[in-house]
């Protein structure tokens, strides 16, 4: 089996190398490395082509510039001829037991299972703080642990079948957030699972949001918004589009909006609505529903 992975990055040269670095360090070398680079100017481009040039194996493309989902998906597109992909983010470190770790889980299934399962591990920080992969979605779209089967995964320790971004890809209009979520949303609907494997670990080396924890609105970070936004995002996806259920969908939306003017008071961010609600992109979630009724 082959697994290769597929990191974004934007404006982080020396993130990167260490990135690789742990990549290339494995017990197990990837198959291949993709970097798709979101950086704003050419010189900082350019550094990254020289940092991705001492690697074997490592592709270096330009991303599209449209968030970290569309780079995601300029990554993975990339990698056609592959079987296993992991998503790693600049500032992830791979244990180096990672790649050897997925690739004997897969060799355990059968190849119809290893075609429509997702393994999921444990994304870890310095300090030992753990969020384990046994995760499930919340009514109002929050993480919560799993008893049963993991309902989400932990994208810094996942590794996913090339063959379902023939099928689905990251949803670019998450800018930024919870897109692994919907992702997940979307496999479970096609019936793929999620495996829970606790031996897969990474070191999530910046946990408070990266270069999004700062600015914002009141005491609420540009991190914070893209949050809430993606959140309003994918419950409007996940009950009138994924799993239509109408009820549901008033009730969320009543909570939502209720739950959250409360929140952003308290935050002293009321200001910020405008700007949840542009990037939550729900204008255009409900003009694409309106076309869809119209063709039926």
């Amino acid at each position: 089996m082959r697994l290769s992975t597929c990191i974004t990055t934007r404006n982080a040269p020396d993130r990167l190398n260490t990135c690789l670095e742990a990549i290339w360090n494995s017990q197990t070398k990837p198959y291949s490395v993709i970097v798709s680079d979101d950086s704003s100017d050419s010189e900082m481009e350019q550094k990254n082509r020289k940092i991705v040039e001492k690697y074997p194996s490592t592709t270096y493309i330009l991303g599209p510039q449209r968030g970290v989902n569309a780079n995601r998906n300029c990554a993975v597109n990339a990698v056609p001829d592959t079987d296993l992909i992991a998503f790693v983010d600049d500032d992830i470190w791979i244990d180096p037991d990672f790649i050897t770790n997925a690739l004997n889980r897969y060799s355990q299934m059968s190849l119809q299972d290893r075609e429509r399962t997702f393994i999921t591990g444990i994304s870890y920080t310095a300090s030992g703080h753990e969020k384990k992969g046994a995760a499930k979605l919340s009514f109002r779209g929050y993480y919560r642990p799993s008893d049963g089967d993991p309902e989400c995964v932990r994208i810094h320790s996942a590794v996913f079948p090339r063959s379902f971004f023939n099928e689905e890809q990251w949803e670019e209009n998450v800018f930024f957030g919870q897109g692994d979520a919907i992702l997940c949303l979307r496999a479970l609907k096609r019936g793929y699972r999620i495996l829970y494997c606790p031996e897969l670990r990474a070191l999530n080396t910046r946990p408070e949001g990266g270069t999004l924890a700062v600015g914002g609105v009141g005491k609420l970070t540009d991190y914070d918004i893209h949050q809430i936004a993606a959140r309003l995002y994918i419950g409007i996806k996940r009950y009138r589009d994924l799993f239509p259920n109408r009820f549901k969908l008033v009730i969320f939306l009543l909570i939502y909006f209720s739950h959250m003017t409360i929140y952003l008071l308290r935050k002293e961010a009321i200001k910020a609505w405008p700007l949840i609600i542009e990037r939550s992109q729900i204008k255009k979630l409900f003009i694409m529903g309106s076309q869809d009724e119209a063709l039926r």
